[in-house]
């Protein structure tokens, strides 16, 4: 591994690594959109987690530990995580079949506000008023995006399922945030990758009997192989670009990825957001920047 120079060009290579990630995830999301067409979500699971161990355990090579590193001084936690993720991918894997690409990746940046607001009861953790109001200027663009009366005067809806989904999608992911700082205190990022896509891969594995579907043509199955291996390189790009820069510098570039998915679904489908869904991403976006802002500013705070 190469040492990096300090400064702005540490922080420059994260965000390129972090644009590269997002841009993958991009491309992840109209995977998912398109096979969701044909396959049951079990099946985009099952594809998605374990060809994506392919290169999580090259990223597992290149730790200083190796294959060590997946010693775990924490497995109940994995276990916990991955239910946490399990549920939430579920649930956005169904969403993209409802509601436009970007809308769902807009729901789903509101997990910063769901784990901000569940740190309190959950962590113990202690919550300034400041982020308070962030909460609940996220939860309103939340409300923007989901459009309740608009739901309630035609329930049952796609519409609605789909917004229901992705918000479901958005709670469990804060789960898994929360899971993760409590994981992360005694492993490492990889253990962490490892563990969860192995899991998902083993509790998806006994359904497929009962629902799996032939891929149709050599082009689905090169899709299906393609959802996991693509979403595996973003991770470790995302991995990376955490490594090589402080998570203040870099983790706003994360939001492109809505940019990107909008783009794609516009140039496969057509497909374009809805008003109330960027009105209320906005919102969503710079709520959740401001939470994270506040959250670096307490840990330089703390550090000393």
């Amino acid at each position: 591994m190469s040492v990096l120079p300090p400064g702005r060009d540490r922080v420059l290579q994260g965000i390129a690594w972090i644009l590269l990630a997002v841009s993958l995830f991009a491309i992840v999301h109209v995977l998912v959109k398109k096979l969701g067409e044909t396959y049951p979500v079990a099946q985009l699971m099952f594809f998605r987690s374990a060809f994506a161990l392919l290169p999580a355990m090259a990223m597992v090579m290149r730790h200083p530990r190796g294959l060590g590193v997946l010693r775990s001084a924490s497995p109940l936690g994995h276990v916990a995580r991955s239910g946490f993720g399990i549920f939430a991918m579920a649930t956005t894997f169904a969403a993209f079949q409802y509601i436009p690409a970007a809308d769902v990746v807009a729901i789903n940046f509101a997990a910063p506000i769901f784990v901000t607001a569940l740190s309190v009861p959950l962590l113990g953790e202690g919550v300034g008023w400041r982020r308070w109001l962030a909460v609940v200027a996220g939860f309103a663009g939340v409300m923007v995006m989901l459009q309740p009366g608009a739901m309630l005067a035609a329930p049952g809806g796609d519409t609605a399922l789909g917004s229901a989904l992705a918000l479901a999608s958005a709670v469990a992911y804060a789960g898994v945030v929360i899971a993760i700082r409590q994981v992360s205190r005694v492993d490492a990022g990889e253990t962490i990758v490892v563990f969860y896509m192995a899991i998902v891969a083993v509790a998806t594995l006994p359904i497929l009997p009962f629902l799996w579907v032939q891929p149709a043509s050599a082009l689905d199955l090169a899709m299906l192989v393609a959802l996991g291996i693509v979403g595996g390189i973003a991770q470790v790009f995302l991995t990376r670009g955490y490594e090589v820069a402080p998570p203040a510098a870099v983790m706003p570039f994360e939001y492109a990825s809505l940019l990107a998915t909008a783009l794609l679904a516009w140039i496969f489908w057509g497909e374009l957001p809805t008003a109330a869904g960027l009105a209320g991403g906005a919102i969503v976006i710079a709520s959740g920047l401001f939470l994270f802002y506040r959250e670096a500013r307490l840990a330089m705070v703390r550090r000393p």
